[in-house]
């Protein structure tokens, strides 16, 4: 498939230059749900565009929109990793959203609002989730851009107010602790991801683990944000937030009027959020 664009160069946001790879493009529109022949026609399109020294963000603003005029459903699957940046600036409704994915993969999980005591001092916890009869500390790190990374000082901090709360349950302030997570939008550095599995830290990531990342936790079951849709205004994200809803598919199941009186709006305005997130899902409303 590479053809004549073997040694096209193109930019990333860090400006560093790669070989364009239009399997990885390819890779990135199927994973919306995209037809194979959906995905080899927006390929397609892109190498008649393409030219050395295109930015991935030149890139990625072709495929979406080529995404937008075959389905707008796929176009804001594929834009999933700006829909992650649209729930900042600040980390809490992230925190929330980490939540509600664990929840839907069988984990008890919450942000807790209180802060817990550790040995030494007390700590502000991000998440906390439980199965099986185990309990995890979980550190959600939220990051406002693409360039930004969770490094090793961050790493270190998390297994520091770890060891803290175990240090804690023993004399009885907090409970105990059998895990420690880190789940993040960004990436990590080497030298954090590697001290991360040599400590057991649970590490989850837009890259890693290779066996599900984050954004392959979203696609898997459909976990999509709210905030993957561009009407959705910053008034009712506040309100969703608020409630507990933060993925398409809650949202999609509750009936007009319920929704209307969670967000102090119309009935008509509940409803043409509920198939929005409906259509992200490829669900019928109410079912």
């Amino acid at each position: 498939m590479m053809g004549k664009y073997h040694h096209m160069q193109i930019i990333k946001s860090s400006g560093k230059r790669v070989e364009f790879d239009p399997e990885k493009v390819r890779t990135s529109v199927l994973r919306t749900g995209a037809s194979s022949e959906v995905a080899d026609s927006i390929v397609a399109d892109l190498q008649k565009r393409l030219h050395n020294g295109m930015t991935t963000a030149q890139i990625y603003k072709i495929v979406f929109e080529d995404l937008k005029k075959q389905q707008k459903c796929l176009a804001c699957r594929y834009d999933l990793r700006s829909a992650l940046l649209r729930l900042g600036p600040a980390g809490y409704k992230f925190e929330k959203y980490v939540a509600s994915i664990l929840c839907a993969y069988g984990y008890d999980a919450h942000a807790p609002q209180e802060d817990y005591e550790g040995a030494c001092v007390p700590h502000e916890i991000d998440v906390v989730a439980q199965k099986d009869r185990r309990m995890i500390f979980i550190e959600a790190k939220f990051r406002n851009n693409f360039y930004d990374v969770v490094n090793l000082k961050d790493v270190l901090a998390t297994w520091a107010r770890f060891l803290d709360l175990v240090d804690g349950s023993a004399v009885g302030k907090c409970p105990h602790f059998d895990e420690v997570w880190i789940v993040t939008n960004a990436r990590f550095t080497d030298v954090a991801l590697e001290y991360g599995v040599c400590k057991g830290i649970h590490m989850i990531g837009w890259n890693v683990p290779k066996e599900r990342t984050f954004a392959q936790m979203v696609d898997h079951i459909g976990l999509y944000p709210v905030t993957v849709l561009d009407e959705i205004k910053q008034s009712e994200l506040e309100q969703l937030s608020n409630h507990d809803l933060l993925l398409c598919r809650d949202v999609a199941k509750k009936e007009p009027d319920e929704l209307a009186q969670k967000l102090d709006v119309s009935e008509t305005r509940a409803l043409e959020i509920i198939k929005m997130c409906s259509e992200v899902i490829e669900i019928e409303p109410g079912s």
